[in-house]
């Protein structure tokens, strides 16, 4: 359907990603601004890594749409190429309309072929308020712990979707188990909050936010998924958006469930006109992604990781295969879906531009 030429924007590792990026960024005629955020620590090759932010069309409009990508580390490559293509595909925008690209939100886990930080923090768990009491994590932990010690617990949790969407809801008190939120605000969580400083969303007349992952639902499949509460305003922007596709893990009709500290839920604080959306794109099983975490887990929390080891190098490669299949099917199910989804949500605030 799509020439290699299009399908170029699609890169599992973190380098070649953002030479993409930042190469469609400084040729194209609608980015207009761009912050180029350093992060403390170096790539697995000693690189430098950054989480750049990319302003298209005027800052001052009133009306923003913000594409996040690779909040999961390695989840980044989808997000990336989504983008990547966005940026090379179009000359102008609406007016009144600022689309604004955080690039690789989590440079380090999308480098070192992870799904968390390099503090081991689930960055989509971080977003909770640390001088409050935290959500309870008994659960999760007792699962954890399951996985830990039984050598088919695996198989059984990713089987069951009630196990695998407890475990899967974030913890906050074992620091070497999968999903944690961490016990202070991460770097990522702060690279967020700076840049609300910057955008200022209680000045926009619309805010929508699209937080790009990969790994749950069907294959190529890329969901729309609300976590506003039932009757708020910024559920029903994402319907009036996106029509019938939006699924509401409130609503039990999500492949995802209710989690704690959603990088969503920070956004939904900054008023009823934000309206924040994930694209899910599907990959494979639950248990196949249960198999790949729980080695790179294992791996991360066993010491300094050897780049040179033939082992390490095979349990990054199966992330990166899990998260961004290098298959021509997905990636054009992908961009299909990416395309589709930035439209939509472009002629929606085209149409609030225009008193429509």
């Amino acid at each position: 359907m799509y020439a290699d030429a299009v399908l170029s924007v699609f890169s599992q590792r973190y380098a070649d990603a953002r030479d993409k990026f930042i190469s469609a960024v400084e040729t194209s005629s609608i980015v207009e601004r761009v912050n180029n955020i350093v992060h403390p620590l170096r790539g697995p090759k000693n690189e430098r890594l950054f989480c750049d932010i990319a302003w298209a069309g005027s800052p001052k409009a009133k009306n923003i749409l913000v594409l996040v990508s690779g909040i999961h580390g390695v989840e980044g490559g989808v997000g990336s190429a989504i983008q990547s293509d966005f940026v090379g595909r179009h000359r102008r925008l609406p007016a009144d309309v600022c689309v604004v690209m955080v690039h690789a939100l989590n440079p380090w886990g999308f480098a070192c072929a992870s799904r968390n930080d390099h503090e081991g923090i689930d960055i989509n768990r971080n977003f909770v308020d640390f001088d409050s009491k935290l959500p309870d994590s008994d659960e999760a932990v007792a699962i954890w712990e399951k996985l830990s010690k039984q050598k088919d617990a695996v198989e059984q949790v990713g089987d069951q979707r009630e196990q695998f969407d407890k475990l899967s809801q974030g913890q906050y008190t074992k620091a070497d188990a999968l999903y944690y939120g961490g016990d202070k605000p991460s770097w990522s969580r702060q690279t967020i909050e700076q840049l609300m400083t910057q955008l200022k969303p209680e000045k926009r007349e619309n805010v929508v936010v699209i937080d790009i992952h990969s790994g749950l639902g069907p294959y190529g499949y890329g969901e729309l998924i609300c976590d506003h509460l039932p009757k708020t305003a910024g559920q029903k922007k994402a319907r009036e958006l996106f029509g019938p596709t939006v699924t509401e893990p409130a609503l039990g009709t999500s492949t995802s469930g209710v989690k704690h500290g959603l990088h969503d839920y920070f956004w939904h604080q900054q008023g009823d006109n934000v309206c924040f959306l994930t694209l899910e794109f599907g990959t494979f099983s639950n248990q196949q992604m249960l198999k790949v975490l729980f080695a790179d887990q294992q791996l991360q929390q066993s010491g300094k990781v050897d780049w040179s080891d033939q082992k390490t190098l095979d349990i990054k490669h199966a992330m990166q295969d899990f998260f961004c299949p290098d298959e021509t099917q997905w990636q054009e199910l992908v961009l299909f879906r990416g395309r589709q989804v930035i439209e939509m949500a472009l002629e929606g605030l085209t149409a609030n531009a225009n008193g429509r």
